[in-house]
């Protein structure tokens, strides 16, 4: 079966139930933004009024981390280069567990509207509008993304022109202005699971044809960080890219601030783990069931280029013989984003509110606050449609393209945040400082690595009906084409999964060294409760 020749699209139930799905999301977050006796302050809106349980909070940090980009992005990994990239989830242990009990007690008992205000509190009014500004870039790029894929997914399945369904989407992100949910995403997946294992044969052909294919890997210990995939690089690498997403980014320390106490904020990150993991399941799995059914078949005219059009095929392919379905899962996509995108235009609201306007207007009244708050999220939704635009000439799979930008603005961030909670002694200048070089050289690194390509071994698509039985290592030999760069190419070729970890060291380094320099911070000149962790913790959790 050939994607290339076989044009799958909408039924009426699918346009039906998308049509549904999607304008009872909108509802929702129509009716909370505009009915009376709601968010009619700065701090109903952008924090809940402090008064969320865990459940909801744990509920909306899933949804917003289970975006579209992880949906379409995670399959379309494992089926092109295998099961590797299944490792990160031994990182979700600690990336989930020090932001609980490290990250969370010292934002919570400081009682921010955002997080960057703990910047200034450490360090100055410079270091935070600094941070902010870091977070608002690196959160436009990252929705520009988020609302291009489903927008292609809409594309692919109806045929309307992609910009149109790009305007679409973004436009009614920008409206949707509430925390979404799980939605069905789950049960769409199964639903495309349990049809796929039923026509490639059962689970033992499988798990043959995986096997023979090569995409079922072995637990690879090469500590090289050049290497794309790891052990190390997913399993530490995604430590640290699980903190930068986890403690210190806006989006996720809003919804904390937003619980009722720290315990329960401390809580909420807890009941993420195991959602986390079965969405990661569920998107591997269904990886490795959409390379058994189409390996052997040659798709590299059409798909080599964008493997989430794979995806996309491949959910319509299984689901064709179930009216609305197909409708159901696009609609999972949207919701999907509209979760991740909503909830990241009221993070950019608060930030720019919070650290940019009201220090320089004190007086301005809550009503006025309010609605320019409103304000900005709506300039915010229509400010990522222009970076829609740059998504689809990225060569790089949508996944990797993801976590590049979360390691190399996210990285330096989270650095910011280590230097200030761990080292008393860090400074001002030196946090400038800091910030400073290791945004340079994770810009260095990253577009290096764009525009010389060095993203890794070419994977080579392998035809499993050949009967072979191979070891693992005829298997790397087969499917990969490695080359080994050296100089300045092999800096460039550092691991996109290092990059969160690499930034961060270099901003604590950079940063100590130059407060060391220019003389560095007493440990009682520190503010309470935001220099020293071991202060913070002493206290215990409320």
């Amino acid at each position: 079966m050939d994607p290339s020749h076989h044009k799958l699209s909408f039924t009426v139930a699918d346009y039906a139930i998308f049509a549904v799905l999607l304008g009872a999301s909108l509802a929702i977050g129509l009716y909370h933004a505009l009915s009376g006796g709601r968010q009619r302050t700065t701090q109903e809106f952008l924090l809940a009024d402090r008064n969320m349980g865990c459940l909801p909070v744990s509920l909306s940090l899933i949804a917003s981390f289970q975006s579209a980009v992880a949906i379409i992005g995670i399959p379309a990994e494992i089926y092109t280069h295998g099961t590797q990239y299944w490792f990160i989830g031994c990182g979700y242990i600690l990336g989930l567990l020090v932001p609980a009990h490290v990250f969370i007690p010292v934002l919570y008992r400081l009682k921010l509207s955002s997080a960057y205000e703990y910047l200034e509190l450490r360090f100055s009014k410079t270091v935070r509008i600094c941070g902010t500004l870091t977070f608002i870039f690196q959160t436009v790029v990252y929705m520009g993304l988020c609302i291009y894929l489903p927008a292609f997914a809409l594309n692919a399945v109806t045929g309307f022109k992609l910009w149109g369904t790009v305007l679409v989407t973004g436009l009614v992100c920008t409206l949707y202005t509430t925390l979404g949910g799980l939605k069905a995403v789950i049960w769409t997946d199964v639903a495309v699971i349990a049809v796929g294992v039923y026509q490639t044969g059962g689970p033992s052909e499988v798990w043959r044809k995986v096997w023979e294919g090569g995409r079922i890997s072995g637990l690879d210990l090469n500590p090289d960080p050049t290497e794309r995939h790891t052990f190390w690089t997913l399993a530490l690498g995604g430590v640290f890219l699980m903190w930068s997403l986890y403690g210190v980014n806006q989006s996720q320390v809003q919804r904390y601030l937003s619980s009722r106490t720290e315990r329960e904020a401390i809580r909420s990150c807890y009941m993420v783990f195991p959602s986390l993991q079965l969405a990661l399941a569920l998107s591997c799995v269904m990886g490795l069931i959409m390379f058994a059914r189409y390996c052997g078949e040659d798709h590299s005219d059409r798909l080599a280029s964008n493997k989430a059009e794979m995806v996309i095929y491949f959910v319509m392919d299984m689901l064709q013989g179930l009216p609305g379905l197909p409708g159901l899962f696009v609609a999972c996509l949207f919701s999907a984003a509209l979760s991740t995108i909503s909830s990241a235009f009221n993070s950019l609201a608060t930030v720019t509110m919070e650290d940019l306007i009201k220090p320089q207007f004190p007086s301005m009244s809550e009503r006025r606050a309010t609605l320019l708050s409103k304000a900005l999220a709506a300039f915010y939704g229509l400010l990522c449609l222009a970076m829609a635009y740059v998504t689809h000439l990225m060569g790089d799979s949508v996944l990797q393209v993801a976590l590049k930008i979360f390691g190399m603005v996210g990285g330096p961030i989270l650095g910011l945040f280590c230097l200030g909670m761990f080292f008393p002694w860090a400074n001002s200048i030196g946090a400038l400082a800091g910030l400073a070089g290791g945004l340079s050289l994770s810009f260095w690194v990253g577009i290096g690595s764009i525009v010389t390509r060095t993203s890794g071994p070419r994977t080579l698509v392998s035809d499993c009906r050949s009967g072979l039985s191979l070891t693992n290592a005829t298997i790397s030999s087969v499917t990969t084409v490695a080359l080994r760069p050296s100089g300045l190419q092999r800096f460039y070729s550092l691991s996109y999964m290092w990059y969160s970890g690499f930034t961060c060291f270099c901003v604590v380094v950079i940063g100590l060294t130059v407060s060391f320099i220019t003389g560095p911070m007493k440990e009682e000149d520190v503010a309470p409760g935001t220099g020293h962790y071991r202060d913070v913790t002493a206290q215990g959790p409320r």
